[in-house]
């Protein structure tokens, strides 16, 4: 039994080594020319070529291209002209053979992007130097990729603004359809029960984590899928958005599949555990890496920075870390409205942020999944008549995670760590309790319990909220639990959406609820909740 931990932490500092190996091999330092230049007609042309060994072979490239510059266009302005030792996520686009959403010509080991107000002038410009430059280089004008099946698309022309994103009236529709749907959905689901509530119902008589007093239909996230789909196809088939982009959100959509089909299968067999559950996630995740592009490319974390430069680290990385947010919140879906109602959270941060940056991609994706949640949750808070049980959880924190992805990595203003700060609850909730089970109590990580922090606050806090000992009182109790949650998250998500675009300060941000979720849970594990968060009886009335 030794040898054989051993041998597994043997074969764990191997591949440390050998990614830090790479990572060091990969910084080994290169210098890209990159030189801009302004014509008469308030374009920018930008060029950016392949890495230098040195920066003395860079220069001389970069001098090469400014005289040659000067001889095609004696009007051109230079705007800038130097040696870069490191590529922004816009320049790696750029060089990587991805669509962007600028004209781009492609020439041998480089690129030229063309920058205008004028969309139209800049394609022209491209074609024009496209064609010119045929005749003694291959080159040819790649048009702008819209917003494609490519989701991740970056935006290296900058914010597109609101000229850019469907009108108000669509975005409520967007919004109004799939909470429609939802809510029909868990209406038929509720009222023909006693059709399959032998399989869909969850009991009250196992299990640590069930605080719920009736057999429940834990099959909510039909629903759910049901108006994640039909919003979807709405988007093609009524034009409410650009149709490759449209397209491209389908198949993000057929991308959630396998993450549904392991939770739901749990849902009606109870026999699919946690291992398959996460696989079939992290498959999801790498489909969606495969179908549209959305694959991490940056952390703002130097050497993880350096391993997401190869393609297979970055799609595995992606599909973990997916995974990873998938099966966090199908931990905090422990009582009514939780899990919901925290996501309802983060959708808006995740819309209102795209909104900001002109990203109407991540903007009607985030309002679509927010409108399935508020139908859901006409039934699940307060009464508890449904709940959207592993399948809901599993989509939920799959199309959570790939929006998160896909807003960073459309968009280079947004700081990585905006979307972690968003997720922190669930995210730190899963990581101390794989700690607290694994070295704390030297118990299996995947074995539950029910010491999450959300459990603690249903007995430490809750619990004097009402009179014990019926079933109203209880589920008053768990009702009590989104309150607790939404406040506290509301103290770090508000403050986020005002630094989104700034790594320092989000960084303090997540440090600062790391300690506040310790200090909290270890204020409770240890009987010492603070008085002054104890909702006493006689707030409430009672």
């Amino acid at each position: 039994m030794r040898q054989g931990k051993l041998s597994r932490w043997s074969c764990a500092a191997f591949l440390l080594v050998l990614l830090l190996g790479g990572a060091f091999l990969l910084s080994v330092q290169n210098f890209h020319p990159y030189v801009v230049f302004q014509t008469a007609e308030s374009l920018e042309v930008v060029f950016i070529q392949g890495s230098q060994p040195t920066r003395q072979r860079c220069n001389a490239v970069v001098d090469r291209i400014v005289e040659v510059m000067h001889a095609q266009c004696s009007d051109c302005r230079l705007q800038a002209r130097r040696c870069l030792d490191k590529l922004d996520a816009r320049q790696r686009k750029i060089l990587s053979g991805l669509p962007v959403d600028v004209p781009l010509l492609r020439v041998p080991d480089g690129a030229l992007a063309f920058l205008s107000n004028a969309p139209e002038i800049a394609l022209e410009i491209c074609q024009g130097a496209g064609r010119h430059a045929s005749r003694s280089v291959p080159a040819e004008c790649a048009k702008a990729g819209a917003d494609g099946i490519t989701l991740s698309v970056a935006k290296i022309g900058g914010a597109a603004g609101a000229a850019g994103l469907p009108k108000f009236s669509t975005l409520l529709g967007i919004v109004m359809l799939a909470a429609a749907i939802s809510l029909l959905v868990c209406f038929l689901i509720i009222r023909s029960e006693r059709l399959h509530g032998r399989f869909s119902h969850d009991i009250t008589a196992t299990g640590r984590q069930k605080f719920h007093t009736a057999p429940t239909p834990r099959i909510g996230g039909i629903a759910i899928a049901a108006a994640l789909a039909g919003t979807m196809l709405a988007l093609e088939a009524l034009d409410w958005l650009n149709l490759a982009s449209a397209h491209g959100l389908t198949m993000l959509a057929l991308s959630a599949i396998p993450a549904f089909a392991g939770g739901f299968g749990e849902d009606i067999t109870k026999k699919v555990g946690v291992p398959v559950r996460l696989l079939l996630t992290f498959v999801a995740g790498v489909l969606a890496s495969l179908f549209v592009g959305a694959t991490l490319d940056r952390l703002d974390m130097p050497g993880l920075d350096t391993l997401l430069l190869w393609p297979l680290f970055a799609i595995a990385f992606t599909a973990f870390a997916v995974g990873g947010i998938a099966n966090s919140i199908n931990i905090i879906d422990g009582y009514n409205g939780l899990a919901g109602s925290y996501a309802v959270f983060v959708l808006a941060a995740l819309a209102w942020v795209a909104a900001l940056v002109g990203d109407p991609v991540v903007l009607t994706a985030s309002l679509a999944m927010l409108g399935a949640l508020l139908g859901f949750l006409a039934f699940n808070y307060p009464g508890g008549r449904i709940f959207m049980g592993d399948g809901g959880a599993y989509l939920l924190g799959f199309w959570l995670g790939e929006l998160s992805v896909l807003l960073v990595v459309r968009n280079p203003d947004v700081s990585p760590w905006f979307p972690i700060v968003l997720l922190a609850f669930p995210v730190v909730e899963t990581l101390f309790s794989i700690y607290r089970r694994r070295f704390l109590h030297g118990r299996s990580a995947g074995r539950p319990d029910a010491m999450h922090l959300h459990q603690l606050i249903y007995r430490r806090l809750a619990r004097v909220a009402v009179a014990p000992g019926n079933p109203v009182d209880k589920l008053h109790r768990n009702n009590v639990i989104v309150l607790y949650v939404s406040a506290g998250a509301s103290l770090f998500m508000i403050p986020a959406l005002l630094v989104w675009n700034s790594t320092p300060w989000l960084v303090t941000l997540g440090v600062v609820f790391w300690v506040a979720y310790l200090w909290l849970y270890f204020r409770l594990a240890r009987l010492r909740a603070p008085a002054w968060m104890i909702i006493s009886p006689k707030a409430r009335g009672s």
